[in-house]
C-alpha cells in the first residue's frame, strides 16, 4: 500500500469502518509556497483567507505565503499568535479565545508553522464562530515550519483546557505544503522531537492492541501496518537525520504525517499516541504548578518511549503475575489546582482499571494471549535509546532540564490524568509500577 494514494480516498475496511481520508494532497517541494494558490483554488473555495503564524514563522515563511497568494487574487489577512511568557506560543483555552476575538470573516484558513499553531487552527476551523457565514467546519491549509510532530495530517487537537491535557476531535486541512529546505533547516531541537514522537509508536500501536485485547474495544490491523510500514525509513538511518541528510529528513516528515492519517483514519489518537505520550502531557502540565521549565513534548515523548518500552519488556516477561486493582484517591498534593479536572479522568480510570483485572483474574488463558499478541509490536528499551541517542535526540533526563525525581513523580501520576489504559495501568496491576520504577529510570534515563 502506497501512503500516498489514500490522500483523499475513502475506503471499507477490514476493520468494519468506512475510512475516510479528507486530505487531498501533500506536497513536499521547492515549490511548495508556489504552488498554494492553484492547491487552494482547487480544494478551498472562496477568497478571504485568515493565515495564522507565530512570530517566527511569519517572518520565516508565512509573509512569503500571503504574498504569493495576495498576487493571486487572494484577500489574506494575518494574525501573529504572541509568544507566552516563558516560551513560545501555546495551544490552550486561552489563546485559542484570544485568537478568535481578533479574527476576520473568511472562507478558509492557511496555518503556517509547527504544532502549535496547527492545532490552534484545527480547533477554530471547527468550530462556528464570527469568521464563517454558517455552522459548517472551514476548510484549512498547513504549511509546515518543521518535521516535529504528527499532528499536522491528524483530525486530533491536543489542547490544554483549564490546565489539562486534552485530546479533542477536529478536522484535517485539505493541503499540506513543506519547503524542504525550511524543514531541513528548522532548529535541530524541533526535528529531535519529531524524531522522539514518531519513534513512539511501538509502544502506542501496543497500548491500543492491548485496549482490544483487554476490553474489545476498537482497533485497526490496516492502520496498524501503515505505521509500521513507515518504520525502516526513519529507524535504520538515524545519524542521517543528525546530519540533516534529505533524504532522511523527507522520511521522517512523511513517516510524521503519515502516522497522522493513521490517525484520522482510525478516529482515535491510538494509533501515535499511549503511555509515553501521557508522561510528557504531566510534565507539561505541572511544570507552571512547580515553577519548572518543560522541554518540547516529542523530545519528552522519546524519554517516556525508553521507559514504556522497559516497562513492556519486565511485564511481558512474567509468567504468572499476581493481577491487583491499585487505586487510590487523585493526588491533590501533586496535581494541586488541577486536582478538581483530574479527577474527571481518574474517576473514569478507576472502573477501568477494575474491569482489566477482574478479566486477568477470572480468564486463565488471557494473559498468555496478551504475551503471544503484544509482544511481537515491541520494542527494547536499549534500541530505542540507541536510535535516539545517535539521531542525537534527548535520551537522558538531563538532555530534558527534568531531575530525576520529577520524571519519578511524573511517571507515577501519569494514569491518573487520562481514562486511557496503557501500560503503565498493566505495569501497576502486576506491581512492575512502583517497585521497578527507580530501577528502570537509573538504567535507562540517568
Amino acid at each position: 500500500m502506497n501512503p500516498a494514494d489514500l490522500l483523499g480516498q475513502s475506503f471499507a475496511c477490514e476493520c468494519g469502518k468506512t475510512h475516510s481520508i479528507p486530505i487531498r494532497a501533500v506536497i513536499y517541494c521547492a515549490t511548495a509556497i508556489q504552488q498554494l494558490p492553484a492547491m487552494l483554488d482547487r480544494h478551498l473555495a472562496g477568497r478571504r483567507i485568515n493565515l495564522v503564524a507565530d512570530e517566527r514563522t511569519y517572518p520565516l515563511v508565512g509573509r512569503e505565503c500571503e504574498t504569493v497568494l495576495n498576487q493571486a487574487g487572494r484577500i489574506v489577512q494575518a494574525f501573529i499568535v504572541p509568544d507566552a511568557p516563558h516560551g513560545g506560543p501555546i495551544c490552550d483555552d486561552i489563546t485559542r479565545n484570544a485568537l478568535c476575538s481578533r479574527l476576520a470573516p473568511c472562507d478558509g484558513f492557511l496555518a503556517v508553522g509547527s504544532g502549535t499553531i496547527s492545532d490552534l487552527v484545527k480547533w477554530i476551523a471547527t468550530s462556528p464562530g464570527k469568521w464563517q457565514a454558517c455552522d459548517a467546519k472551514l476548510p484549512y491549509a498547513v504549511v509546515p515550519t518543521s518535521a516535529s510532530m504528527n499532528g499536522y495530517a491528524s483530525n486530533n487537537i491536543a489542547p490544554s483546557i483549564r490546565g489539562v491535557k486534552r485530546v479533542l476531535n477536529g478536522t484535517v486541512p485539505r493541503v499540506i505544503a513543506a519547503d524542504p529546505s525550511v524543514i531541513q533547516q528548522a532548529p535541530y531541537e524541533l526535528t529531535a522531537a519529531g524524531f522522539g514522537d514518531v519513534l513512539a509508536k511501538p509502544v502506542s500501536m501496543t497500548d491500543w492492541k492491548l485496549n482490544q485485547l483487554l476490553f474489545n474495544e476498537y482497533y485497526c490491523a490496516v492502520c496498524a501496518q501503515l505505521i509500521r510500514a513507515l518504520e525502516p525509513a526513519y529507524m535504520a538511518h538515524p545519524e542521517a537525520i543528525r546530519a540533516r541528510e534529505p533524504y532522511a529528513i523527507e522520511a521522517l516528515f512523511q513517516a510524521l504525517i503519515y502516522s497522522g492519517v493513521s490517525m484520522t483514519m482510525a478516529g482515535t489518537s491510538f494509533p501515535a499516541s499511549g503511555g509515553e505520550h501521557m508522561i510528557s502531557h504531566v510534565l507539561d502540565m505541572t511544570a507552571a504548578i512547580h515553577g519548572v521549565p518543560h522541554d518540547y513534548h516529542g523530545r519528552q515523548v522519546g524519554l517516556g518511549t525508553i521507559f514504556a518500552c522497559a516497562l513492556y519488556e519486565r511485564v511481558l516477561a512474567l509468567d504468572a503475575p499476581c493481577f491487583q486493582l491499585r487505586a487510590e484517591p487523585t493526588d491533590e498534593a501533586y496535581w494541586q489546582s488541577l486536582t478538581a479536572v483530574v479527577e474527571e479522568e481518574h474517576a473514569l480510570k478507576r472502573r477501568k482499571a477494575e474491569r482489566a483485572v477482574q478479566r486477568l483474574q477470572q480468564e486463565s488463558a488471557l494473559w498468555d494471549r496478551l504475551r503471544t499478541e503484544l509482544k511481537p509490536m515491541t520494542r527494547t528499551a536499549a534500541a530505542i535509546k540507541q536510535c535516539l541517542r545517535a539521531a542525537g535526540a534527548a535520551h537522558r533526563l538531563e538532555d530534558i532540564g527534568c531531575t530525576r525525581d520529577r520524571f519519578l513523580a511524573a511517571a507515577g501520576h501519569a494514569h491518573q490524568m487520562r481514562e486511557r489504559y496503557t501500560i503503565i495501568d498493566l505495569a501497576r496491576a502486576v506491581g512492575v509500577m512502583p517497585n521497578a520504577t527507580e530501577e528502570i529510570v537509573d538504567q535507562y534515563l540517568i
